[in-house]
């Protein structure tokens, strides 16, 4: 007897044993004021992970988010950084990058709750009186390396390179 696959099942078994292609997002932020401080920069792949991250960057920071898919730390250096984030499964995933200027771990706020340091989200998206959502910031990561650019938003009056 003859043992033969149909052509969905050899496909199949070939996503199963070599997996779906993992990609890279290349992400440049450009308009960091000052080489004074930390750019921090969180990777999330879910509305709710978004959503509580953006609630607790004034109080915890990026970096002890446990919602964060992955968080980096870096020297902020005036004008234009690059972070890759590698080895992403296929799917929507939104950035958060701010200017820890004070080195204080977080994003601080005014009393109304409005950053007084520099901050942006991926697509550039932005809320009106209020953070952008999810999907606004959503970028599709579909097997194939991407590469987009933020531009740090400062409160009033504060210059960008």
């Amino acid at each position: 007897m003859r043992a033969f696959l149909s052509p969905a099942t050899a496909l199949a078994l070939m996503l199963f044993c070599f997996g779906a292609a993992a990609s890279e997002l290349r992400v440049a932020i450009q308009g960091v004021a000052s080489s004074t401080g930390t750019l921090m920069v969180g990777l999330y792949d879910s509305d709710e992970h978004f959503r509580a991250a953006i609630a607790h960057a004034g109080r915890a920071g990026l970096l002890n988010d446990r919602s964060r898919l992955v968080g980096i730390a870096m020297r902020a250096i005036a004008g234009s950084q690059t972070v890759v984030f590698t080895d992403l499964k296929p799917g929507a995933y939104a950035v958060i990058a701010f200017h820890d200027e004070n080195d204080n771990g977080k994003l601080d706020t005014n009393l109304f709750g409005v950053p007084t340091e520099g901050y942006a989200f991926s697509n550039n998206a932005e809320g009106f009186l209020r953070a952008p959502s999810f999907k606004e910031a959503a970028v599709v990561v579909d097997g194939r390396d991407k590469a987009i650019t933020i531009m740090l938003k400062y409160p009033r009056g504060r210059r960008q390179r």
